[in-house]
């Protein structure tokens, strides 16, 4: 072990993680810590100018933090790193990650305004690991190991019922999903053998589809295909969106949804615009697209954004993966020449990245909301309007 160190936390950034700085210089980030903390640390990691720092002991604790009231915290559960903050302090955390993100990455000074679930929305879709002995858990914090978990308190009461019995016969490695509004429970086993005695009617394999009810509308997911992590939460993005088309005063038109995975802005929003077309990558998401958009307006095209041959539109409605558009991606969304771009990113650092890109091309940005819908993460989705 090395060297322990006495630091004081300075910030939180991107990734949830504290940072400090060395005598010598060296930034170091930390995890499970908040700022303002006086920590000693170990180094788990060095680099010529930064490192990687172990937390030891919290000498002088923030008057935010608390004891993660999760048990499987305290046994090494990486799932919920943000269990150490008081639940009504992790959103300020986020929003002051995402204008740290802003500012240091685009050079943006930015007022986020913050939203966030009810504490009363779970995760609907979990991805589990199990030993040769079948015990079902979560990975432990950077490591193989399996923490045993059969029940989880961010997870769909649903899926806690589901895992509360055998799932794998022996090792494996399983995508669990629900509809938390129509009770439909779908397991996709990656790896491993399912058990014996799962519940009847279960839908089984990365083909098969749940149903969800988001808002007025019921979508088909396939297992292999992304969805939002609660409808609660899919319910807020809408929202978000929603707002800022309303305060541009969009209505109709032509809409891209890029990145558009299974059709959840496109059917939402079919009522608000003339025509939609959807681009996305996935076969399967495409596929379950076609199913929830066959009464609209929609045309759905399976591509790469970043290869995409775009096409002109009045608004953009771009959620792409944690990578974000990208150079090459946000080229594709700045082609369209749409007067308007609302961008979901889930990434701070990507989206403050992607935002850059917009207003190198001449956009303006306008409001940016930042979503605490993943309760006890360091995870956030930020919705930004751009208009030009």
């Amino acid at each position: 072990m090395t060297t322990p160190h006495s630091v004081r936390i300075e910030k939180l950034v991107a990734g949830g993680e504290g940072i400090t700085r060395l005598e010598d210089g060296r930034v170091v980030f930390v995890p499970g810590v908040l700022a303002g903390e006086l920590v000693e640390i170990s180094l788990s990691e060095e680099k010529k100018d930064f490192g990687r720092g172990q937390l030891i002991s919290v000498l002088e604790p923030s008057a935010n933090r608390r004891v993660p009231p999760c048990p499987h915290v305290a046994e090494g559960c990486g799932g919920c790193d943000f269990q150490h903050i008081e639940r009504r302090i992790q959103g300020q955390a986020k929003l002051a990650i995402v204008a740290e993100a802003y500012a240091r990455t685009a050079r943006m000074e930015i007022d986020p305004q913050l939203r966030r679930l009810t504490d009363d929305a779970r995760r609907t879709t979990v991805r589990m690991v199990a030993g040769d002995d079948g015990i079902i858990g979560f990975r432990a914090h950077d490591s193989h190991d399996i923490v045993p978990v059969s029940n989880c308190m961010i997870a769909h009461p649903l899926i806690n019922d589901f895992i509360a019995n055998p799932v794998l016969e022996g090792a494996g490695e399983v995508t669990i999903r629900v509809g938390a509004r129509t009770n439909n429970i779908g397991v996709w086993n990656h790896e491993g053998k399912l058990a014996n005695g799962l519940p009847a009617g279960l839908k089984t394999g990365e083909r098969a589809s749940i149903s969800e009810i988001v808002g007025e509308h019921t979508y088909k997911v396939s297992m292999g295909s992304f969805f939002q992590s609660s409808p609660e939460a899919a319910e807020l993005i809408i929202d978000s969106v929603s707002r800022r088309l309303d305060k541009l005063g969009i209505e109709g038109g032509y809409m891209v949804d890029a990145y558009g995975g299974i059709g959840l802005f496109s059917l939402a929003f079919s009522q608000r615009f003339d025509e939609l077309m959807l681009v996305e990558s996935s076969e399967s998401a495409c596929k379950d697209a076609v199913r929830n958009l066959a009464e609209c307006a929609a045309t759905i095209e399976q591509a790469n954004m970043d290869q995409w041959d775009a096409m002109e539109a009045d608004v953009v409605i771009a959620d792409p993966s944690r990578h974000g558009l990208g150079k090459m991606g946000a080229a594709s969304v700045i082609a369209t020449d749409a007067h308007t771009i609302i961008l979901v990113s889930c990434d701070p650092v990507a989206g403050a990245r992607d935002a850059k890109y917009l207003c190198d091309a001449g956009y303006k940005l306008g409001e940016v909301e930042v979503l605490d819908i993943f309760p006890e993460t360091h995870h956030v989705e930020v919705v930004a309007a751009f208009s030009r």
